[in-house]
């Protein structure tokens, strides 16, 4: 009789319940015998002590291996794990010649994986880091160097005038000193550090020249009598000339004021009277003296007299203001600039939303049928101009950061798309752009005014010009300061430096 042969399940075999060991004796045969199993005589082994003594060790490790999984060592150590696993993966994957299935693009975008992957980079410790990063700086410093060193030029410094016998000039200096100065013991802490004028050299040649730029501007129909013009000839060290058309005569200097302003607020860094950071007011100061900012230059004004504008005020209050206003005045008037006044704002000035002098400003300018406006000669802004350059304003230091302030590119390319230049209808727009050129230029609806200074590469021709027009004429009219400026600077520089008879 043949016997069935069960076949053997597949998969998984239950495990066995029973814990403790069988002391069956093991089947000869894989037929099932239709005899009972023969029980072993041997005496069966205790097994309780070591069963017990597994168990208790058994939940010890269990114990450990909970707080094991909870600290910071294992989260490290297994994400290292992984890590290397996944790195062990894609390399095999990358390996093998296998040709990949095209898997099933998902709809969805790809999930961004969470988990860490170790690069080169994630190798280095930081301090290898650091150093990359300070070479990286290094290498980029040393490549933009060409770039940064490409500045302005260096402003030039007008070289001091030596000692003139009195046989040697030809007119009194334009600018006389006061008789009336104030002793030094009562002179005002803020003020001008030069109080001694320029002793320049009457120059007949040059009032030639001055003269001829009067009748380039009559010629094009404009009144002689509302123009005022100083020139300046610092090309001779051993003698400075000069010569003036009403260069005496007190006008409106409109933005020409802010030059003044400049000197001021420099003074007032310096002495401490205003105790910022003078980097606080960079900007201001540019947008001042580059493209004359009203809102700017208010803001200056009051930081450097220490008021505000605003409503109108009365009684000592208003007497306190004033005073200090008008020591912006005082500054330059305790050192030689006779009857100078530039208290006053230009207008308009948008942040404050004025389109003129309201409230305490409008008190400040008195009676409205005979307003006090700012009122400067062109003496008075030659001399400034000729201070800042033979770096005597204020300080050497703070003269060379006035002149950087004042310097302007005349090549076309840097001005004519600037709708705010200060180039065209003025002095700096008919001469030739290599040159060095620093100005400060003043125009209203009713004036038109600047203060110049300019040298030639080769010093054939080194003068300050200062042409102030106070009328709507002028305003109007963008022709003729370029022409007086072209006619000047071609012959002072086909003259070359003067010299004394």
């Amino acid at each position: 009789m043949q016997v069935e042969r069960r076949r053997r399940p597949i998969g998984p075999q239950p495990p066995i319940e029973s814990r403790r060991q069988s002391t069956e004796r093991p089947f000869q045969s894989r037929r099932q015998s239709t005899e009972r199993p023969v029980l072993s005589r041997r005496r069966p082994i205790p097994t309780r002590r070591p069963i017990d003594l597994l168990q208790k060790s058994l939940s010890i490790l269990g114990i450990i291996w909970v707080n094991l999984r909870s600290s910071a060592l294992y989260l490290r150590l297994t994400d290292r794990a992984k890590i290397h696993a996944t790195g062990l993966i894609q390399s095999r994957r990358q390996s093998s010649q296998r040709p990949v299935g095209r898997r099933r693009q998902s709809s969805e975008g790809p999930v961004p994986s969470r988990r860490r992957v170790r690069t080169k980079f994630s190798r280095l410790k930081y301090r290898n880091i650091l150093c990359l990063i300070a070479g990286a700086i290094a290498i980029g410093w040393i490549v933009t160097i060409p770039f940064r060193i490409r500045r302005a030029p260096e402003p030039p410094v007008i070289l001091p005038q030596q000692a003139v016998s009195p046989q040697e000039t030809l007119s009194p200096p334009t600018i006389e000193p006061s008789e009336n100065l104030a002793d030094r013991q009562s002179e005002p802490t803020f003020s001008y550090n030069i109080k001694t004028p320029p002793n320049p050299v009457y120059s007949q040649e040059l009032q030639g020249i001055v003269d001829e730029s009067v009748k380039i501007a009559t010629s094009k129909g404009l009144p002689a009598e509302r123009v005022s013009i100083t020139l300046f000839d610092v090309s001779n060290s051993q003698s400075h000339t000069f010569a003036g058309y009403q260069n005496q005569t007190l006008r409106f200097p409109a933005s020409v004021a802010k030059l003044f302003w400049m000197a001021a607020f420099y003074s007032a860094i310096e002495k401490g009277i205003i105790t910022q950071r003078e980097s606080a007011f960079k900007n201001d100061l540019e947008q001042m003296m580059r493209v004359s900012n009203n809102d700017a230059a208010s803001r200056l004004l009051d930081k450097i007299t220490d008021t505000k504008s605003g409503g109108r005020l009365a009684g000592e209050e208003l007497q306190t203001w004033l005073k200090k206003r008008t020591q912006i005045n005082t500054f330059f008037q305790s050192a030689g600039y006779n009857d100078l006044r530039i208290s006053t704002k230009n207008y308009p000035i948008y942040y404050l939303r004025q389109e003129g002098p309201i409230g305490r400003d409008l008190q400040l300018r008195g009676d409205a049928s005979v307003p006090i406006r700012n009122q400067v000669t062109t003496d008075q802004a030659a001399r400034l101009i000729y201070e800042i350059y033979t770096r005597q304003a204020v300080s050497s230091v703070a003269s060379r950061k006035m002149a950087y302030l004042l310097t302007r590119d005349l090549d076309p390319k840097a001005w004519k798309k600037d709708p705010l230049n200060s180039i065209q209808g003025f002095l700096g727009e008919s001469l030739p752009p290599n040159i060095y050129f620093g100005s400060k230029v003043g125009y209203t609806s009713k004036s038109r005014s600047e203060a110049a200074f300019v040298r030639t590469l080769d010093d054939r021709a080194i003068y300050i010009l200062v042409v102030f027009a106070d009328d709507p004429a002028y305003a109007k009219d963008e022709t003729a300061f370029p022409a007086i400026s072209r006619y000047v600077f071609d012959r002072l520089n086909d003259r070359g430096p003067s010299t004394l008879q």
